[in-house]
């Protein structure tokens, strides 16, 4: 379907019919209209931006890849900035805002709707990392003593501001939270009943500075579709929706996936040549220093290798392995870690589990090597001292892979951050040691 629609855009571009433009994707959904710009070529993705409505453009712009989204908001009109941010929802015209440069930000701030206005620079001041990060300021929320007929009332004048109205909040008189009530249950009670009479006070509540990881997890975990975020008073400040969430857990996934790689920062297909150099090379230069350690290591059985030349071809057998074992146990681990399936009670558990499967692997995998090795030099020394290694390096696989990222948490280091990198070095050293060694020793 998209495909189809892009090539008529693109047709509609090169014939300069920008009003039949400006209708087609005007009638499109937002999701379908991110992915067409995302997707044209690029001397026409602005331009297609310019032609949204304001309140298409709102619900677009922060589904946009990153470079394209900088470059619009870098160059667009001060006055079509403001209109697309008093369309859009608090969280998301924070992270906008977020984008701007000191100055802009300022001269936008001026011009917006002042209670949007106010509600941003709130947002403003918690750290995107948190629940007051990705939480915004449009709820709807209730007296305790308000009955049927006012609750609804009240809905009625609020609810153009708030979307995927689940439920509502209830609060006293100095705004602390105190319950949370169905928008269903609601319609069904009585006329004369109160919210405190049909609220549930069992509440599952996000304080405003937990991580976002965390209130992920509490999504998970409940089920939700809403989660009121509250202060260490439990005042009602804000709420995450589940849409929030999703787009959360995209991101930490996409971050854990980029620093099992040593990238610390996202790297993206169309990022600058001059940009990715950046986020790269930093990790590569560590990546050279490992390296040099690793051949310290072969350099020590320079002389074993002078003489059996043909070891040489097996070393790479050896690490490679190993550090294919060393990175699924890696993964294993961090991702356990992310979903909060490890803990304190559990993580020896957890580590010796990985030793044993790694231990085994090696039993196996070894046992074939033997046979391998035998086969091209009949030597069954050669194997077994192949074999030998391959165990050695996968226990050091299992041990290493396990015990570096729950070390890294407990520093309240990201346990995905360069740990490939040190699982790699390790193994590798462990590896060409257990296997150098023997073949001195035996052959």
């Amino acid at each position: 379907m998209i495909s189809k629609t892009l090539k008529k855009i693109i047709g509609l571009f090169e014939d300069n019919k920008s009003s039949d433009i400006k209708k087609e994707i005007n009638e499109m959904h937002p999701g379908d209209v991110s992915q067409l710009i995302n997707e044209l070529p690029s001397e026409y993705q602005s331009q297609a931006f310019k032609l949204l409505s304001s309140e298409l453009a709102s619900k677009v712009i922060y589904n946009l890849h990153d470079e394209l989204r900088e470059e619009i908001l870098e160059n667009i009109n001060q006055k079509r900035l403001v209109e697309i941010m008093d369309e859009m929802d608090s969280d998301e015209a924070t992270d906008i805002a977020g984008e701007l440069d000191e100055h802009q930000l300022k001269d936008v701030l001026k011009k917006i709707d002042v209670e949007d206005s106010n509600e941003i620079k709130q947002l403003l001041v918690y750290d995107e990392e948190s629940a007051g990060g990705i939480m915004q300021k449009e709820i709807i929320a209730v007296q305790q003593e308000m009955n049927r007929t006012e609750m609804i009332e009240h809905i009625r004048a609020n609810y153009e501001d708030v979307e995927k109205l689940y439920y509502i909040f209830v609060t006293d008189i100095r705004n602390k939270l105190i319950g949370i009530l169905e928008v269903s249950k609601l319609l069904l009670c009585k006329a004369e009943q109160k919210a405190k009479d049909i609220m549930n006070t069992e509440v599952i509540v996000a304080p405003v500075d937990m991580d976002r990881e965390e209130v992920a997890g509490i999504f998970r975990k409940y089920d939700i579709y809403n989660l009121p975020v509250v202060d260490k008073d439990n005042r009602l400040l804000g709420r995450i929706t589940v849409d929030d969430i999703i787009d959360v857990i995209d991101e930490e996934a996409s971050e854990d996936v980029y620093r099992m790689v040593g990238l610390e920062s996202e790297d993206k297909v169309f990022t600058s040549p001059l940009n990715s150099v950046r986020k790269r090379l930093p990790w590569l230069a560590l990546n050279l220093v490992t390296a040099f350690l690793v051949s310290s290591v072969v350099g020590i059985f320079e002389v074993t290798i002078a003489r059996l030349s043909f070891l040489a071809v097996l070393m790479p057998i050896v690490a490679g392995l190993g550090g294919n074992s060393g990175t699924q146990t890696l993964t294993v681990i961090t991702r356990g870690i992310a979903l909060g399936e490890l803990t304190l009670h559990n993580t020896y558990k957890a580590i010796f589990k990985e030793i044993t499967v790694g231990i085994i692997n090696g039993i196996l995998i070894g046992s074939i090597a033997v046979i391998v090795a035998y086969l091209l030099k009949r030597n069954i020394l050669l194997g077994v001292v192949l074999g030998i290694s391959m165990v050695c390096n996968m226990f050091i696989a299992g041990l290493i892979g396990s015990s570096i990222p729950v070390i890294m948490k407990s520093l309240k280091i990201d346990p995905a951050l360069a740990s490939s990198v040190i699982i790699t070095m390790l193994t590798d050293m462990g590896g060409f040691a257990s296997f150098l060694g023997l073949a001195t020793l035996l052959l």
